[in-house]
C-alpha cells in the first residue's frame, strides 16, 4: 500500500518534472528578434521595392529586423536561423551565429524566389533565435511580363480617341494600381493615396511643378505683351521668297527654346502668315515646327521639359546610388547627368543640322515633295491641301494673343529671356558653389548646383523682372 503510494508520487514528480516545467519554459521564451518589414527586388535588374513581380523571374527578398534589449543579456542564444516561404512552400533558408558579427544586422537577405502563376501571392520571413519565432508577410501580385504594357495602351488608346491627355494618364494610372493593388477598390485608393498624394507631398516634385508654372505665366506674359508677335514682325522684312520663310521659321523655333508646347503653338501660328504667302506647304511648316521644338527644348538646359526630365533622372539616380553607395563614380545631381547626355542625343543634333540642309537645299523627298509641289505648282497661298486636314477643319488660336491696341515689340520677348537666361545661369552656379570643392571649374560648379532651386528661383525672378518691365512701359 505505502509503496504504490510512494510509485504514484514518483509518477506525479516526473510528470511536473517533465510536462509542466517544459509548458512554462514555452511561456517564458522570449522574442529576440522582430522581422518587421519584407522587401523585394528584382534579381537581374536589382530594382528595389518592387510593386509586383513578373511570372518565372526571381527576384530577392530581404526582411528589416528590430532587435529586443533581452538580446544582450548573459545567456541569451546566439544561433539565428531563418526560412523564406512563397505561398506557403519553403523556398530558402539559412542561419547565422550572432557571434560572428561585430554589429547586430537591421536586415536580412533571406533569399531568392520565384513564382509561375498569375495572381495574388504571399511571402512570408520567419525567423527563429532561441524558442522565439517572428515572421511577416508580404502579399504581391504577379503578372506576365507583357501584362506591363496594359497602363500604356490604356493612355494611348484614351489618348487618341478622346483628345484628352489627362482623363488618359489618370485611367493609365488607374489601370497600374488596379493591377499592383489586385482589387478595384484597393487600387482606388492606391492611385489616390500612393500615386498622387504621395507625388504631391514630394519635395523634389513640388520644385518641377512651381518652375512649370513659373515658366508658363512667363511665357504667357510675353504673349499677351506682343513680345512673340513682335518677333514675327520682326522677321517679316527679311522673309522675301520660301526659302527665307522656311529659314525664319526654323529660326524662330530656336529662339523660343523654353517650352516646346509653346513653341509650336507660337512658331506656327506666328509664321503660318509667312510662309502662306511665299507658297510653302502646312505640311512643310508643320515638319519645321515640331522638328525644331522638341529638339531645341530636349537639349537646352533651362527649358521646361528638361527641368521634368532632370526630375525622373534624379529619382533614378538616387535609387542607384542607395544600392550601389561605394562602387559607382558617377556624378550625384541629375543637372550633370543631363549635362553628360547632351552630346548622345543625336536625333536633336541632327534634326537641327538636318532642317537648315533641307532648307537651303530646296531639296524634299517622299510624300514632302508631293506636297510642296501641289502647292508651289498651283500657286497657293493658302498653305495648299494640307490646311484642310486640321483638327477638326479649323484654325489653332491662341487665347492669350494681344489686345489689338497693344504695340507688339520684339524687345518685349528678348529682354524677359535675356533675363531668365542670366537668373538661371547665375543661380546655378551660385547653388553649386556652395558645394563644389575649392578651385572648381565653372562646369564643375555648374554640375554642383541644385537645379531645382536655380530653375525655380530664375523662372520666378525672370516673371518678376518682366511684370515690371510691361509695367513700366504702360
Amino acid at each position: 500500500m505505502i509503496s504504490s503510494k510512494i510509485f504514484r508520487a514518483a509518477v506525479v514528480l516526473a510528470s511536473a518534472a517533465v510536462s509542466p516545467l517544459g509548458t512554462l519554459a514555452q511561456a517564458n521564451d522570449i522574442t529576440y528578434v522582430t522581422v518587421s518589414e519584407v522587401s523585394l527586388a528584382d534579381d537581374s535588374t536589382k530594382v528595389a521595392d518592387m510593386a509586383a513581380l513578373h511570372n518565372n523571374r526571381e527576384f530577392i527578398v530581404s526582411a528589416s529586423l528590430v532587435w529586443n534589449d533581452a538580446v544582450y543579456e548573459d545567456g541569451a542564444p546566439v544561433d539565428l536561423k531563418w526560412e523564406m516561404l512563397v505561398d506557403g512552400v519553403s523556398s530558402a533558408q539559412g542561419g547565422m551565429a550572432l557571434t560572428d558579427l561585430r554589429q547586430l544586422p537591421t536586415s536580412l537577405d533571406a533569399g531568392k524566389g520565384v513564382v509561375t502563376q498569375t495572381g495574388a501571392h504571399t511571402i512570408t520571413v520567419a525567423v527563429t533565435l532561441g524558442g522565439g519565432m517572428s515572421s511577416s508577410d508580404e502579399n504581391i501580385e504577379s503578372f506576365s511580363p507583357g501584362a506591363s504594357f496594359a497602363p500604356l495602351v490604356v493612355v494611348i488608346f484614351f489618348a487618341a480617341t478622346t483628345h484628352m491627355v489627362e482623363l488618359a494618364l489618370g485611367l493609365g494610372i488607374f489601370t497600374g494600381a488596379c493591377m499592383v493593388a489586385g482589387s478595384l477598390t484597393k487600387g482606388f485608393r492606391m492611385m489616390l493615396d500612393v500615386y498622387i498624394l504621395d507625388a504631391l507631398a514630394d519635395k523634389d516634385h513640388g520644385y518641377v511643378f512651381l518652375f512649370i508654372l513659373f515658366m508658363a505665366g512667363l511665357v504667357g506674359l510675353i504673349e499677351k505683351s506682343g513680345g512673340l508677335k513682335g518677333i514675327t514682325l520682326a522677321l517679316q522684312r527679311y522673309v522675301k521668297t520660301a526659302k527665307t520663310a522656311q529659314g525664319a521659321a526654323f529660326f524662330a523655333g530656336v529662339v523660343i527654346f523654353f517650352d516646346d508646347y509653346a513653341n509650336t503653338l507660337v512658331a506656327g501660328a506666328s509664321m503660318r502668315p509667312l510662309t502662306d504667302a511665299c507658297v510653302v506647304s502646312r505640311e512643310k511648316l508643320a515638319f519645321i515646327v515640331d522638328a525644331t521644338a522638341a529638339p531645341i527644348a530636349s537639349i537646352v538646359p533651362i527649358s521646361s521639359w528638361v527641368g521634368f526630365e532632370i526630375s525622373l533622372i534624379q529619382t533614378e539616380l538616387n535609387r542607384i546610388l542607395e544600392q550601389y553607395p561605394d562602387t559607382l563614380s558617377i556624378k550625384t545631381t541629375g543637372f550633370a547627368i543631363f549635362l553628360e547626355t547632351i552630346r548622345y542625343r543625336y536625333y536633336c543634333i541632327f534634326m537641327l543640322f538636318f532642317i537648315p540642309m533641307v532648307v537651303i537645299s530646296g531639296r524634299d523627298f517622299g510624300p514632302m515633295l508631293l506636297a510642296e509641289r501641289l502647292t508651289r505648282v498651283y500657286g497657293r497661298t493658302d498653305g495648299g491641301p494640307g490646311a484642310a486636314l486640321a483638327v477638326d477643319g479649323g484654325e489653332l488660336v491662341s487665347h492669350n494673343a494681344p489686345k489689338p491696341e497693344t504695340p507688339c515689340r520684339w524687345w518685349n520677348m528678348a529682354f524677359p529671356i535675356l533675363m531668365l537666361v542670366f537668373y538661371i545661369f547665375y543661380l546655378l552656379w551660385w547653388t553649386g558653389k556652395q558645394s563644389a570643392a575649392p578651385g572648381a571649374s565653372f562646369l564643375e560648379i555648374i554640375e554642383q548646383s541644385n537645379s531645382y532651386q536655380g530653375l525655380l528661383w530664375g523662372t520666378m525672378a525672370a516673371s518678376l523682372t518682366g511684370l515690371a518691365f510691361y509695367f513700366i512701359q504702360d
